[in-house]
């Protein structure tokens, strides 16, 4: 996959929660377009957040992927209040 590729999906408006598909058969979920840095040959996906002392967002674990094992996208559909819907791993 190119790295277009991958900004396009995040810079839909409005953004839509997406799972990433990659070659090994693992699946990691993007609800956020700004827990992801694309390179040009690959990209830092946030997989666990955590709150700072004062409630701010920070990541806690994150996953570097290669761009050409990704293999497809697919759409994660959340609740209004971000989560996801039952029976949605």
């Amino acid at each position: 996959m190119r790295p277009d590729d991958l900004l396009k999906k995040l810079e839909d408006r409005p953004f839509r929660p997406f799972r990433v598909h990659l070659s090994d058969g693992a699946i990691l979920n993007v609800t956020d377009p700004g827990t992801v840095v694309v390179g040009r040959t690959t990209a830092v996906l946030c997989t666990r957040f955590g709150r700072t002392e004062e409630g701010r967002r920070v990541a806690e674990d994150w996953r570097t992927i290669a761009l050409m094992h990704i293999t497809q996208f697919s759409e994660l559909r959340v609740t209004r209040n971000g989560r996801r819907r039952r029976g949605e791993s």
